[in-house]
């Protein structure tokens, strides 16, 4: 099968979450014997872009945070109609204003949700409406649909009347690393609390940083923030107000494992979200996770974490010194996350999913 995969930044993948779900799929596709074509931005992934599964095309576009999707994505769909795919991969639903493109040619088309992309506060009025027009457009014109949220699947089943097919999001085994690179920045094993996301509104990283003092007057352990500023002026905002947290950038691969495995406790305070990768990737390390009591966390994630009720700094503080407080409870509670994503949340199980759903696209069926 030859499937061309649209709408991301590309691989070999960066920040991201969508690019790094897209990776994760073409390397357990291409082991199942399939050819997965990505379809790449040079200005994320360079010119000679050498992606470890699959193949990387990069295609040219506009630049700007309104024009750099949409015309890749243009230019993405012409290019794939020229190569002989069984199948077209959209995801996210601004790409998918795109899908009649495919669907023309007599493509069957799988578009994939990764989060409500259309309510984030870092779009305008006008560019939520065009991810709304491209949601409706991709819910109506795809062959299949997949979510990697269980509570976002069931709310767009309900809302277009269509059948909407949860593959979640997976993770690999894994053991946290020896502390080598991240002494760089002072730190130490359980003695820092952890937050991973980039730095806009609706990932609540002002919530956190409202909440710290309480917690820095009880406890010795340093806030460390990972994360690039995808909101220049929000990002100032936070340092602002809490200029002694550690602002460590973008961190992936090895360095990411260091600060996950070795965090007293992550907190993920998001106001929004899809399937949350770093809520897989902190609870693999087997360590304690706190997080907003959202719908989108709690269905994936259910007990095995800690929850503080959403948009509340007094809550979150309060969570978060308890949390530190027991250190016993910390790994109960990192055990149970561990666990619960060995057993039911893989990136091998992931592609066997969508796998299925490809199949049954390509012969015009809804999977069941």
């Amino acid at each position: 099968m030859r499937i061309a995969m649209v709408g991301t930044r590309g691989i070999p993948a960066g920040s991201g979450g969508a690019e790094r779900v897209v990776q994760e799929l073409a390397a357990e596709l291409t082991a199942c014997g399939h050819e997965v074509l990505v379809y790449s931005r040079c200005g994320y992934v360079g010119r000679s872009p050498h992606p470890p599964a699959g193949r990387s095309i990069l295609t040219p576009g506009l630049p700007g945070k309104h024009l750099d999707t949409i015309t890749h994505t243009a230019t993405a769909m012409c290019d794939l109609l020229r190569r002989k795919v069984d199948v077209v991969h959209v995801h996210s639903p601004g790409p998918a204003l795109l899908s009649w493109i495919p669907r023309l040619a007599g493509l069957p088309v799988v578009l994939t949700i990764h989060a409500p992309d259309w309510q984030r506060d870092r779009w305008s009025a006008p560019a939520q409406a065009a991810l709304r027009l491209g949601l409706s457009c991709g819910m109506r014109l795809a062959t299949a649909v997949t979510c990697v949220s269980p509570s976002l699947a069931g709310q767009l089943s309900k809302q277009f009347a269509r059948e909407v097919h949860w593959v979640p999001n997976g993770v690999r085994p894994a053991s946290p690393p020896p502390i080598r690179r991240i002494s760089r920045w002072g730190l130490e094993d359980d003695r820092y609390v952890l937050t991973v996301g980039r730095i806009v509104p609706e990932k609540g990283l002002d919530l956190l940083l409202r909440a710290w003092p309480v917690v820095a007057g009880k406890f010795p352990h340093k806030l460390v923030i990972v994360g690039g500023p995808g909101d220049a002026g929000y990002a100032r905002r936070c340092r602002d107000i809490a200029p002694e947290a550690a602002f460590v950038g973008e961190q992936t691969g090895g360095v990411l494992s260091e600060l996950y495995g070795h965090a007293s406790l992550i907190v993920q305070p998001s106001r929004l979200e899809g399937m949350s990768l770093v809520l897989l990737e902190a609870a693999v390390l087997g360590r304690c996770i706190l997080a907003a009591d959202i719908e989108a966390n709690s269905s994936v994630m259910g007990d095995s974490i800690l929850y503080f009720n959403r948009d509340n700094a007094d809550d979150l503080a309060n969570r978060v010194c308890q949390a530190l407080g027991d250190q016993e409870d910390r790994r109960e509670a990192g055990r149970r996350a561990k666990a619960l994503v060995e057993s039911r949340y893989t990136w091998s199980a992931a592609a066997a999913l969508m796998e299925c759903v490809y199949r049954q696209a390509i012969r015009g069926v809804s999977p069941t």
